[in-house]
């Protein structure tokens, strides 16, 4: 038998900080918000491998998975505070249970279906109780495996255009994006939104998806901060403009004069980011052959459970049309037994009667991106840009 999970129900826990991602070529997936950022990487993480720990955790009816040795990445999954219904998309399911030829089959089928056949081929043939060698056995296996396949898109189709993307390492690559400006804004005046806006290089903007009427409302923030140091940092950072955005209207004074700012796009504004588009795969060394669980029975056997697959799939795309996100995460793991400024006076009353600040939002250097569904406390997708290995070059 095997029970399908439609993610749903509340889940809930306490965040705690860890190292876990393994970078290859200049982008890597991480199990943990709080990975330090790397000079001249990007960085992707999705809370589906937290969805899959949970479902571990009920499995065995443990509050916490105790891993021997112990390693940090599982007192990040152990530990983490979530609302899994509220965080993600419609139609994200978590596959678990006791092992068997059948429970893979269906999770084969499940991931061909929502995300092709390189998902589908991450599980593998069953393996059947028995030795394992001289002196360990397995006595039975499980499996879990969480799904999101989510491809939500924008209201208005972006303008495609190209433009240099400055890395942090100083290179400067020619790269395929989109936006708008001038009269282009127009068409998505509802669309964009600017939550924070320092104007000194630090700006986040809220870009809403369409949706129909039987859709929950989602979103995408996507900012530039000086010196942010990791995803956690700046899902922080989001949550805070989030419940604390700019003004519709304010008068801002800039270059000795005055101006009006106002919190959506003005013709006298320019929006640019680049198009992004990657696929990774990647095993946890972090948790991979660690053990859990264990305890001596009366007669001098021991028993214990051991991870031996811990493994992710990660494919996003971003485009003028919107984004494409699926994200995979399984864990198998084993049951084994062995034996024996001032100066301009007061401002304005009116600043709608004020001329629009010209502003430029443009992503043209590292950048913080997530993408939301509304009540959120987390994304459902975050990805810190710093490398060209997820940007397309023209």
């Amino acid at each position: 038998m095997f029970r399908l999970f439609v993610i749903l129900a509340v889940l809930s826990a306490r965040f705690a900080l860890a190292q876990t991602a393994s970078y290859s070529q200049g982008v890597a997936s991480t199990l943990d918000p709080g990975e330090t950022f790397k000079p001249g990487a990007s960085l992707f993480w999705s809370p589906t491998a937290q969805a899959t720990w949970d479902q571990l955790k009920a499995y065995h009816g443990v509050k916490a998975i105790d891993l021997d040795p112990p390693t940090p990445v599982a007192d990040v999954l152990n530990h983490f505070v979530w609302d899994a219904g509220k965080t993600l998309p419609d139609g994200t399911v978590v596959y678990g249970g006791d092992d068997s030829e059948k429970l893979r089959a269906a999770v084969r089928e499940m991931l061909r279906k929502k995300v092709g056949a390189n998902a589908a081929a991450m599980i593998g043939p069953y393996l059947p109780p028995g030795p394992v060698n001289e002196r360990v056995t397995r006595l039975h296996t499980a499996l879990f495996v969480s799904c999101l396949a989510h491809s939500p898109r924008f209201p208005a189709s972006f303008k495609a255009s190209n433009a240099p993307f400055r890395l942090s390492n100083g290179e400067k690559p020619r790269v395929a994006g989109f936006g708008c400006e001038k009269d282009e804004v127009l068409a998505h005046f509802d669309v964009i939104q600017i939550l924070a806006d320092d104007r000194r290089g630090s700006f986040l903007l809220k870009i809403t998806f369409f949706t129909g009427e039987k859709g929950r409302p989602e979103f995408m923030l996507v900012g530039t901060k000086p010196h942010m140091t990791s995803l956690a940092e700046g899902i922080a950072w989001m949550k805070a403009a989030m419940k604390n955005p700019l003004p519709v209207d304010q008068a801002v004074s800039h270059n000795n004069a005055w101006w009006r700012y106002h919190n959506q796009l003005t013709p006298a504004d320019v929006f640019w980011m680049p198009k992004l588009k990657t696929t990774l795969a990647c095993d946890f060394g972090e948790l991979i052959g660690k053990s859990y669980l264990k305890q001596k029975l009366p007669d001098g056997v021991m028993t214990w459970w051991e991870i031996r697959e811990a493994q992710q799939l990660i494919v996003f795309k971003l485009d003028e049309e919107g984004a494409l996100a699926h994200a995979v995460f399984k864990v198998a793991p084993d049951f084994l037994a062995a034996g024996g400024g001032g100066g301009l006076g007061p401002k304005p009353a009116d600043a709608t009667k004020l001329p629009p600040l010209p502003r430029r939002f443009v992503f043209d250097q590292p950048f913080v991106m997530s993408l939301w569904m509304k009540g959120a406390e987390w994304p459902y997708m975050a990805a810190w840009v710093d490398s060209e290995d997820v940007l397309i070059k023209k």
